[in-house]
């Protein structure tokens, strides 16, 4: 053999074993991301302690979990596992294999969401005022910030030393909508709380702080196991089989004010209207732990009630096909209201598109007025959180 093909042999050779290297270079860190994405969901809360507003339970690989009081960890098969959805009961009376099917219809529910690092939702800008991080998600992305582990970059926001810029002129929270909608004599007559637009605001900030530190102080928070129910009624619920879950009325705002009333006579935990920034920490848990991969979260028919995959609007918990981590409907039947401030403030948002709506991604965005003038927001539900105080 001559030196020229010795010399070529020897080149192809070493090529190969570059891309060798490098392909075990990436697969091994990969691999030890995902251990450490692994660890940090399983010891973040390892050192909480039980008060008045809380107990710890174990789930089935033995980590605790901040139950509020007045609540109980489901016992039953596939319920009872941090990594694939930790279900928890309102009541005290234990919920088995034996009663879970009642349960579910019977007892408002919720699944817990871990946080290891509440820096991910949030930031503060110069002047010292939180803002809540709300992301988009793609497969791939030229955005710097691309998160290639979880899909997602910022949506309207950069940090810098630890100081938030936020692009006021898109979506954010907390905020109000524009005075259009939020105004002071609007304001007044809908029952909020607050009487004017400036005290709307103070209001829906203090509302974010409060949950931003419960977030903070347990590790995480809770979302409804389903889209919430009884919005024609008084008093809301988050439970399997109810088909009234599409806003009426003052679309928005009734949907606000009903969330609340998950958690009356409780002076332990808070419930409200889902976050974006909650809605978004969701999707990131659901790929951190495997329970989706990021080309479902962008695009999610097989796991969703869209058009042309399923026929017309279901009652909640309608199918297991529709289930994540034993949270239902997340993806599809109706669009869910958020707090998140539209862009422009020009309304509300909402989140995971609709039965009628072929653009089938949990992570997709539309806005519409608080007062649901559009067929997004007129055929719009809700899905409500709840932390601990």
């Amino acid at each position: 053999m001559n030196k020229s093909k010795r010399r070529i042999i020897v080149i192809i050779a070493s090529s190969l074993i570059i891309i060798l290297i490098t392909i075990s270079l990436v697969y091994f860190n990969t691999q030890e991301n995902n251990v450490e994405i692994k660890s940090s969901l399983k010891e973040y809360n390892a050192e909480l302690q039980e008060n008045e507003n809380m107990h710890l339970e174990e789930d089935a690989s033995g980590d605790k979990v901040p139950v509020p009081n007045g609540y109980v960890g489901s016992r039953a098969d596939g319920e009872n596992e941090i990594d694939t959805g930790y279900v928890i009961y309102e009541g005290t009376e234990e919920v088995t294999d034996e009663n879970v099917e009642e349960a579910q219809k019977t007892r408002n529910q919720y699944v817990w969401i871990p946080v290891p690092d509440v820096s991910t939702m949030y930031g503060t800008d110069e002047n010292g005022k939180k803002w809540g991080k709300i992301y988009n998600f793609a497969t791939s992305s030229s955005n710097a910030n691309y998160n290639e582990l979880t899909g997602a970059y910022p949506n309207n926001w950069s940090e810098s030393d630890g100081v938030m810029k936020i692009n006021k002129s898109v979506n954010r929270e907390p905020d109000y909508a524009n005075t259009n909608y939020d105004m002071s004599s609007a304001i007044k007559v809908l029952d909020l709380g607050a009487q004017s637009t400036y005290e709307w605001l103070i209001q829906l900030e203090r509302e974010f702080n409060s949950m931003i530190e419960s977030v903070e102080k347990y590790n995480g928070f809770y979302i409804g196991r389903y889209e919430t129910g009884n919005l024609s009624k008084n008093i809301a619920v988050v439970v399997k089989e109810n088909s009234d879950i599409k806003s009426i009325g003052k679309r928005w705002y009734n949907s606000y004010k009903l969330s609340k009333t998950l958690s009356l006579e409780k002076d332990n935990v808070v419930t409200g209207m889902i976050w974006g920034c909650q809605w978004d920490r969701v999707l990131i848990w659901l790929v951190e732990s495997k329970n989706r991969t990021i080309e479902q979260i962008c695009d999610s028919k097989e796991w969703g009630n869209y058009a042309g995959t399923w026929a017309g609007l279901k009652v909640t918990g309608y199918s297991e096909e529709w289930k994540v981590a034993n949270i239902y409907d997340l993806a599809g039947n109706v669009n869910e209201w958020t707090m998140e401030n539209g862009s422009g403030g020009t309304g509300r948002v909402t989140r995971g598109n609709a039965y009628w709506n072929s653009t089938s991604s949990v992570s997709n965005r539309t806005q519409d007025s608080p007062y649901g003038g559009n067929s997004y927001g007129a055929n719009a539900g809700s899905r409500a959180m709840l932390y601990i105080k």
